[in-house]
């Protein structure tokens, strides 16, 4: 593993041009930079760097036009930039894919022998090997050594040493260590010119999250070579989990440009700019805010769905000027998307890579489970499970048991790619795909059917693991729960297609016509700490080598947050509430028109402990005014159409069995009304599937017997 020392890097020299929270047009003043830029070096000499992967074509556009210029920058998130200059340098280690790395991860644990009694039984939990990969992700990106006296920090960090040692010693090389293997290429003469002779001058934007070893890479990239940072105050997220402190504060040797506020906010972007600095903004009448009020989380999905669908319909937006963001990843985030999808919604995520709700991906996982050994791992499929999803995918079932033999023996003579191909081909998988799902669908299948083939393609070549059905199915099951963590400059892709739901992180200066923000209650916004089920809060408070920030003081807290001027008794709990507001307020400063709060009442589970609205909700209300309040009653999604169905046949067939059982009355006209209503359902424009459904369920109420 490589070790960069962060405080061996040079000083960073160039200008930092500051603007407050929602100041201005940042947008608009980044343009103008880069056409002073390009008054002195060529459109295509300047390097843009960003440091989330997202709206990078958006900014090649807008720099586009404003130069009237068919060249158009080279703009990169920092990620994206890191590895290219190792695939420039002289070094030969392979960089694993995040599923690749995640399954040796959890075959080197499995091996491993861990010293300490709290590991040992730790190592025996089933979220374990996940929340080990989230350290080790994050200790591996910050790059520096741990050094500590604990005990089970140093174990931690011994596991991260020698999990990465064998990786190297294979030639393989951590996805997380790709910027301290590219500072310590950039750390040579000869290396660092050759890739310098690529740009004349660097623009770096969202400077504001740029960690220490974010900023030790630049500043051995830019070394003598001109730079430009922009930053916003009062938004930084991701760096705040790393260090305290404002960033002009801690790069002394850029020379800091202040720009001032001038403009009104529409009233989404006052809440944003209260939320994030509790400053009381000058505010306009346009934009619209809103709370939708539901009981349960469930609920709340579900009038979101039925909210988009009213506003595609009164304000003509396509889904994708929708998003619907949480927190970070580790928010319910599959939930969300599988909701939404099962209410008819079109939707996407950077985040998680959507493969455990995928049609395609999970006929080649059952296929997959169908093959491998009969013992069923946890979390796996029995073999009836796969296949019956198996029977319900092909068209020729009869066919099943033949041609799974025939997979196996090409697996066993070809490898399991092979097998998978086998498979594809003979079942017309391409085909389905092509003529059953929309072009937005069959785009996103086909890419979740690649990653399998790549994975299965890693299991057979590796040396590392054994070439089975079962390390296949394991790796699957992993890259199905995998959520790209939020601590590290990740290579996201961000979809363009479809409503967007996501992290706050992703949608960082980007905009959206209509935003809703998940979850707005007081467990969230604020949140807890949440770091890590490896140890508990009250330990990491006093673990300041742990690699996020845990031991913040008070007057760390205030000088990194402007809206904090209360006395703190507890500065760690105090910080991460704080960054919790930071974090609705970045997020909803996406809004473009419309913001959406989601608030519900009611625990999972009926514990019976309700959930209150946000308290920052309150005190944005106070300062610019009133929120709507909504409840949907109408029926505007899919799923509530299939909702409604269901739940009102069932009643009027409850209604009726009671009357002739108890002699209750039954009242016909609402009967009548309900059926009515159905039935203005199956005129509307709804999926074959969907009206199928209804139409099925409504036959059963009234005595009708479908069979195939």
């Amino acid at each position: 593993m490589h070790v960069t020392p962060i405080e061996d890097a040079p000083d960073l020299d160039g200008a930092l041009h500051l603007h407050p929270f929602l100041g201005g047009s940042v947008s608009s003043s980044t343009v103008r930079l880069f056409a002073d830029l390009t008054g002195r070096y060529d459109t295509g000499n300047i390097l843009v760097i960003k440091r989330f992967p997202t709206g990078i074509e958006e900014i090649e556009s807008l720099f586009i036009n404003e130069e009237d210029s068919v060249t158009a920058p080279d703009v990169i998130g920092l990620a994206a930039h890191s590895r290219r200059v190792l695939e420039e340098s002289p070094q030969s280690s392979r960089v694993l894919a995040p599923a690749e790395q995640s399954l040796l991860l959890e075959i080197y644990e499995a091996q491993y022998d861990w010293k300490t009694p709290y590991l040992q039984r730790a190592s025996n939990q089933e979220s374990f090997v996940s929340d080990l990969g989230r350290f080790v992700a994050e200790a591996t990106w910050q790059g520096s050594r741990i050094e500590t006296d604990d005990d089970i920090l140093g174990e931690l960090a011994e596991f991260n040493r020698s999990f990465h040692e064998w990786l190297h010693s294979h030639g393989l090389q951590d996805p997380g260590n790709v910027l301290s293997a590219a500072i310590e290429q950039l750390q040579n003469d000869e290396t660092r010119q050759r890739i310098q002779r690529e740009f004349d001058a660097v623009l770096v934007l969202e400077f504001e999250e740029f960690t220490p070893i974010d900023r030790a890479y630049l500043a051995w990239l830019t070394l003598d070579v001109p730079l430009v940072c922009v930053a916003e105050r009062d938004s930084a997220i991701q760096r705040l989990w790393n260090e305290a402190g404002r960033i002009e504060n801690l790069v002394p040797g850029l020379s800091v440009v202040d720009h001032t506020e001038t403009d009104q906010r529409a009233r989404p972007e006052a809440v944003a700019s209260h939320l994030a600095t509790g400053d009381q903004p000058d505010t306009t009448d346009d934009g619209h805010v809103a709370v939708l009020e539901s009981p349960t989380f469930e609920a709340q999905v579900r009038r979101i769905a039925d909210e988009i669908e009213l506003r595609r319909r009164a304000d003509s937006l396509s889904y994708d000027e929708i998003a619907v963001v949480l927190q970070d990843s580790k928010a319910p985030i599959p939930e969300t998307l599988r909701l939404l999808q099962n209410a008819g919604i079109p939707v996407t995520s950077a985040t998680v890579g959507g493969l455990e709700h995928d049609p395609a991906a999970r006929e080649l996982y059952a296929l997959v489970c169908r093959c491998s050994d009969r013992t069923q791992s946890d979390g796996a499929w029995s073999a009836d499970r796969a296949h019956t999803t198996l029977t319900a995918r092909i068209e020729n079932p009869t066919d099943l048991s033949g041609l799974r033999d025939e997979v196996v023996e090409r697996a066993r003579t070809a490898g399991i790619e092979y097998a998978l191909w086998h498979w594809i081909l003979e079942t017309d998988l391409k085909g389905r795909i092509g003529r059953d799902e929309t072009p937005l669908d069959a785009k996103t299948q086909f890419e979740h059917v690649r990653e399998v083939l790549s994975l299965a393609s890693f299991v057979d070549d590796s040396d590392l693991i054994e070439a089975s059905w079962g390390t296949l199915r394991h790796g699957l099951e992993r890259e199905m729960e995998r959520a790209a963590s939020d601590r590290v400059a990740s290579e996201l892709e961000t979809p363009t297609e479809g409503v967007l739901v996501d992290t706050v992180r992703v949608v960082k200066n980007t905009t959206k016509d209509t935003v809703f923000m998940v979850n707005a209650v007081d467990r969230d916004y604020p949140a807890d700490p949440r770091f890590t089920a490896l140890f508990p809060t009250p330990h990491l408070e006093q673990l300041d080598a742990y690699p996020s920030y845990t031991t913040p003081t008070e007057s760390d807290v205030k000088k990194t947050f402007s809206t904090e001027t209360e006395l703190l008794t507890r500065p760690l709990r105090a910080y991460y509430a704080a960054l919790s507001r930071r974090f609705l307020a970045v997020g909803a400063r996406a809004a473009e028109n419309r913001l959406y709060f989601g608030t519900y009442r009611e625990e999972a589970g009926g514990t019976g402990s309700n959930l209150q609205p946000s308290r920052f909700l309150a005190a944005a209300e106070e300062a610019v005014g009133p929120f709507e309040r909504i409840k949907h009653d109408g029926i505007h999604s899919h799923g509530s159409a299939v909702e409604f169905a269901l739940t009102r046949s069932d009643r009027a067939l409850d209604e009726i069995r009671r009357a002739g059982v108890i002699g209750d009355p039954v009242d016909v006209d609402v009967v009548r009304e309900d059926f009515a209503t159905i039935q203005t359902l199956l005129d509307q424009d709804l999926p074959a599937e969907v009206r199928e459904a209804i139409q099925t369920r409504v036959d059963f109420a009234e005595g009708v017997v479908h069979r195939e």
